[in-house]
C-alpha cells in the first residue's frame, strides 16, 4: 500500500487526539483523548475516549470492511446512543455518514491521513439543527 493511500483504518495503531468542539452559538470546548485501531480480518476495533472538561466521553466503534472502498459501523456511545453509519473510503480520505439510533440524531466526519497524523472535522445535528461541529488532530504513539 502506497502511503499516500493509508487511512485512519490501515493499520493498528494508538492515536493521540486534541478535539476542539464548538456548540451551535459559537461557544468552543477543547479536548483531548486517545483513539486505539485493533485489526482482525474483516473486523476492526476503533475504541477512543476524550477528556472534554474534566468529563470522559466514548465511543466504541465495531467495523466491518464490506470491500477496498467501503466500511460498516457500529459505535456505543453512551452519551448519544447506538451510532451506525459507513466510512467510505477514497486513498487517505475517510467520509463518514451516521446516525444515532432512535433519534433525530445525524452527522457526518471527513478524516484525512497525512503520514503519521490524521485531520478530522465533522458536525452533529438534531434532525436539520447543528448541535455541534468539531475538528481533531491525530498523532501516531
Amino acid at each position: 500500500m502506497h502511503l499516500q493511500n493509508q487511512h485512519l483504518l490501515s493499520e493498528p495503531g494508538k492515536w493521540l487526539t486534541q478535539s476542539e468542539f464548538t456548540d451551535a452559538d459559537g461557544r468552543i470546548s477543547k479536548a483531548s483523548g486517545e483513539t486505539l485501531i485493533s485489526i482482525n480480518g474483516s473486523e476492526l476495533k476503533n475504541n477512543s475516549w476524550i477528556d472534554l472538561n474534566g468529563r470522559k466521553l466514548s465511543n466504541d466503534y465495531t467495523i466491518t470492511q464490506i470491500n477496498e472502498r467501503l466500511y460498516k459501523y457500529v459505535s456505543k456511545n453512551p452519551a448519544l446512543g447506538l451510532q451506525k453509519g459507513t466510512f467510505n473510503i477514497d486513498r487517505n480520505r475517510i467520509y463518514s455518514k451516521f446516525v444515532i439510533e432512535n433519534t433525530a440524531f445525524n452527522g457526518f466526519e471527513v478524516i484525512v491521513r497525512r503520514g503519521n497524523c490524521c485531520y478530522s472535522e465533522g458536525a452533529l445535528y438534531d434532525g436539520d439543527v447543528l448541535v455541534n461541529i468539531w475538528t481533531c488532530v491525530m498523532e501516531k504513539a
